[in-house]
This record gives structure tokens, C-alpha cells and sequence, in this order.
């Protein structure tokens, strides 16, 4: 399954996060127990090449940066909206902060839904 067809929803100003549980495959045959995944997607809409790879690095390193953001077993696919490009990395944290509880729902829904 495709987190973005499948995969549950949150929500902040900058940012659309998608949250699906991990599928098994040949490396990982108890996902459950391995570590999130994270995905970035940044279209046109939100900038140049430049803008977009900043998002990017951005978000990266707010996920390396938080381990436990999400819990283990779980795929995250951050979509990046307009105006993203223009945040700080403590910018970033704050608003992934404010959404955390929303997000961590969704995670043990969709954790819950493969059980």
C-alpha cells in the first residue's frame, strides 16, 4: 500500500503529514519493529529547485534530529505547502510540536488497523 493513497492525515500551516504502517518485505519481515520511514515531497507550487531543497534538508533534519517523533513501525510522508522554504529548523520543530498529538493518533490508529 501506498502511504499517500491509503495513509492518514494531519495537518499544520506548512506542512501535510501522511501516516500508513509499515509493509512487510524481504528485509524487514516484522516491520512493527523497525525503525519509521520518512518520505518529503515538495512540488513546484512551493518554489524554485533552490526553495524546494532547502524544505528538504530542513525536514530531514528534523526528523534525524527527533527519533521519536513518530513511533517504530510506521511510514511518514511529509508534504511540504507554501511558505515552508521561509522557515528556521526551530520554526520547523515548533510547528511539528503543535501538531505531535494529532499525528501520534493517527500512528496508533493506523498501527491499530494492521493488528
Amino acid at each position: 500500500m501506498r502511504v499517500q493513497d491509503g495513509g492518514l492525515r494531519a495537518q499544520s500551516a506548512h506542512f501535510v503529514f501522511l501516516v500508513a504502517p509499515r509493509a512487510p518485505d524481504r528485509d524487514c519481515p516484522e516491520p512493527r519493529n523497525a525503525c519509521a520511514r520518512l518520505g518529503i515531497v515538495t512540488t513546484r507550487k512551493v518554489g524554485n529547485a533552490v526553495c524546494r531543497n532547502r524544505i528538504k534538508r530542513l525536514v530531514r533534519e528534523c526528523f534525524r534530529l527527533w527519533p521519536d517523533f513518530v513511533p517504530d513501525g510506521v511510514d511518514l510522508v511529509v508534504i511540504a505547502r507554501a511558505g515552508a522554504h521561509e522557515l528556521t529548523l526551530a520554526e520547523v520543530r515548533s510547528e511539528w510540536q503543535r501538531t505531535r498529538r494529532k499525528l501520534l493518533e493517527r500512528c496508533t490508529a493506523a498501527l491499530e488497523a494492521v493488528s
